[in-house]
């Protein structure tokens, strides 16, 4: 059976062995893990890790980190999140992906977003770079969104832009003050709020 050939004449095979990689920028892959429970009117309360190391460090972001070489974003994500939270076996679902250029001051970093909801009862410890791992009831309220845990408050406003289907549009909505929250993971949560809304309708 004859091969296919392309433009230049080449099997797959050939096209394989001469291909070079380096032609195309490649960005790094990281995932979050959003773990929440629905307070009601809107509020939810999402467990956060306290940063232990730069960039934001001091700050709260979701448990997550890079996708190593030879796994799945699954795969990572629930690595990550045991462990920097001890939490482990949860049922993951991705609620969306974030491309944003400069949305991380390293380097352009593609995340890829799951969420759980989970309740209050869930067993957590802060472990590999979490200096501290606690829960924070979140409420946005028009542009600012609150967060509040035992000990600690703060707030992150922003410009909010919708999409054309009535998505939070992550890349085009902008962060005016981040407060303690760090990256874009502020605008992950506006968006995860809107789409609870949606889906509830209330």
């Amino acid at each position: 059976m004859d091969l296919a050939r392309d433009k230049n004449g080449k099997t797959e095979a050939e096209f394989l062995r001469d291909y070079d990689v380096s032609q195309y920028f490649r960005p790094s892959v990281t995932v979050d893990a959003v773990l929440y429970r629905v307070l009601g009117d809107g509020a939810l309360r999402i467990l956060m890790i306290k940063r232990g190391g730069h960039p934001f460090i001091g700050t709260y972001a979701f448990p997550g980190g890079f996708v190593e070489k030879d796994e799945s974003c699954e795969a990572a994500v629930r690595r990550e999140l045991k462990e920097e939270t001890a939490v482990d076996g949860l049922p993951l679902c991705q609620l969306t992906a974030v491309s944003t250029p400069n949305r991380d001051p390293r380097w352009r970093n593609i995340t890829v977003v799951y969420s759980a909801e989970v309740d209050d009862g869930i067993s957590f410890a802060a472990g590999d770079d979490a200096a501290d791992a606690k829960w924070f009831d979140v409420r946005l309220s028009g542009n600012t969104l609150a967060f509040k845990s035992d000990d600690e408050t703060f707030d992150c406003t922003f410009d909010i832009a919708y999409d054309g289907f009535g998505h939070v549009d992550i890349n085009d909505t902008k962060i005016v003050e981040r407060g303690r929250c760090a990256f874009d993971h502020a605008k992950i949560i506006c968006y995860l709020i809107n789409e609870l809304k949606r889906r509830t309708g209330k």
